[in-house]
């Protein structure tokens, strides 16, 4: 039986445990000879490079990998071999032995050199074989004030190569000032010593967890989405953690995410990516620890486009819809067996949810409910809901409400809450014009990213950081407006905020909210509305 043991720390300690669980505490904190070397704290660092997709990469900080912090990190550019980093140590001192702690996307060939002037470099380690992970590289003494690593190839041709922690060590005797890494980074140890003393939750995966109850037409559903395009994240240990935080800031309901595939709008088969659609067993495990928590959950089910062309773009045909029920049925049928909540049959379909592919729709529908007994939902995009053909069949109408809000990059709050005031009497106005007064909303998605101009166009996926100013405030007044112009409406019963990865280091100006000014707004509120 595979049992997994999770313990809520915010810490630097915790999420080391997640990343490298079979290392012994004295592994992870100290080196192999902790009576002889010390660790050298870095003065400065320069990199080559800094990766700018603003969901996945980290802030561009070449001090990252020296910081005693396994939250924080460096990734240059993706996709570039001889990507490299350097740290100054303030002055020349004596190296014997380094550690990596690599992120996911490491490098399978490197060269670690060392140098007096930063100019001129002589090689230490070349390392043709790594296997990323936490690699310990002993060599014999040398005199240097620079190091530096160089990646000569890389585990994944379209990534770069990322690392959580750089530790440099040397002899005590030889560098005298230095100190022990917990010496360096106090909080270290100290999150280490209360992750010993917390409780522990126990999840099984051979034993299905119970729901917590039902979902009720009354309930405020206070959710968010939490996405991964990996096909075991989800059964991970830094999943887990996540999961934990979420339940931590009072998040009930959580929306995961399902992605099939198709290679293009006009494509009729739809079909499961072995490296980016979540396994079931993955899928499974993450549906029981939510439920161990307490936390109610939504299976949601996307189609996402090989050729990078967004869903609302598909164009079906009966073939399509022949793929596309397999899919939903195949999903429906987990659902009931597992203990899942509430069912999205579909995410920005745009194209194929009109009048004419409605008989489509309800055929799907009723093989659903066959299947599954549990309330549908679907999720129409912000520009869709208004031609959805099946609305009165589902239980729940879902808005992905990314809805342009003003045309300012740094609006009042009060400006945004009279936007959300409007955007909310055109959805009364359209329930009322349809008869379909009384159904209950939720806004399956909603979400803003911590940049200038965010609600000019929430839509948008930036497709580097460069020129983009940080505006967590924004972020958070697009939140607050919209709880205050839309919680009292009985038809809103609740939200999704997009997103929530299972990584805590991922979109430093994206949508999600970890460690931000809007997680306090999201967590005040859900204590709010019940």
């Amino acid at each position: 039986m595979k049992k997994i043991n999770i313990v809520l720390v915010s810490g630097i300690w915790f999420l080391v445990t997640l990343i490298c669980p079979g290392c012994s505490n004295a592994n992870i904190d100290k080196p192999a000879q902790s009576g002889e070397l010390v660790y050298l704290k870095a003065a400065s660092g320069t990199a080559s490079s800094f990766e700018d997709t603003p969901d996945w990469a980290p802030k561009p900080d070449p001090m990252a990998p020296v910081d005693g912090d396994l939250e924080t990190r460096w990734s240059p550019a993706s996709g570039i071999d001889n990507e490299w980093i350097y740290f100054d140590l303030g002055r020349e001192k004596t190296l014997s032995k380094i550690i990596i702690r690599w992120e996911e996307a490491y490098a399978t060939a490197y060269e670690i050199s060392v140098s007096d002037d930063a100019v001129n470099w002589k090689r230490v380690v070349l390392k043709k074989d790594g296997k990323g992970g936490v690699e310990d590289l002993a060599f014999d003494p040398v005199r240097a004030r620079y190091v530096k690593i160089t990646g000569l190839a890389r585990f994944n041709p379209e990534w770069g190569f990322s690392m959580w922690e750089f530790e440099m060590y040397g002899p005590g005797a030889m560098n005298p000032g230095d100190r022990t890494l917990d010496e360096t980074f106090p909080k270290r140890a100290e999150a280490r010593r209360k992750a010993q003393d917390t409780p522990a939750v126990n999840v099984s995966d051979d034993v299905l967890v119970p729901s917590p109850g039902p979902i009720t037409k009354e309930e405020f559903q206070k959710g968010v989405n939490y996405t991964s395009w990996n096909r075991d994240e989800l059964a991970g240990k830094v999943s887990d953690s996540t999961l934990l935080y979420l339940a931590g800031l009072g998040v009930k309901h959580v929306a995961i995410m399902v992605v099939w595939y198709q290679a293009d709008a006009e494509a009729k088969d739809i079909f499961r990516d072995d490296s980016k659609t979540i396994s079931d067993e993955a899928l499974r495990h993450a549906v029981n620890v939510c439920h161990s928590l307490g936390m109610k959950v939504m299976l949601k089910s996307h189609v996402d486009l090989e050729d990078g062309e967004f869903r609302t773009n598909i164009l079906p045909s009966e073939e399509w819809f022949d793929s596309y029920k397999r899919f939903i049925l195949r999903y429906a049928e987990f659902s009931a067996k597992n203990n899942v909540e509430i069912f999205s049959i579909g995410t920005e379909l745009a194209n194929t949810t009109i009048v004419t592919w409605q008989k489509r729709w309800s055929d799907i529908i009723g093989e659903v409910r066959r299947l599954y007994n549990g309330p549908i939902i679907y999720g129409a995009n912000w520009d869709e809901y208004e031609t959805v053909s099946f609305w009165p069949e589902v239980d729940y109408i879902g808005i992905d409400a990314y809805f342009p809000l003003t045309d300012k990059t740094d609006p009042t709050k009060e400006e945004l809450v009279e936007a959300w005031k409007a955007r909310g009497d055109e959805i009364e106005e359209y329930f009322n014009a349809k008869g379909l007064t009384g159904k209950p909303v939720i806004f399956t998605e909603v979400g803003y990213d911590a940049i200038d101009g965010s609600n000019m166009q929430p839509w948008r996926v930036l497709p580097t950081l460069a020129d983009q100013k940080e505006d967590q405030k924004e972020q958070s007044d697009c939140l607050d407006a919209m709880m205050l112009a839309l919680s009292g409406r009985s038809w809103f019963k609740g939200l999704y905020w997009w997103n929530y990865f299972p990584r805590p280091d991922l979109g430093p100006l994206g949508y999600t909210l970890r460690g931000k000014e809007g997680e306090k707004v999201l967590v005040d509120w859900f204590k709010k509305v019940k």
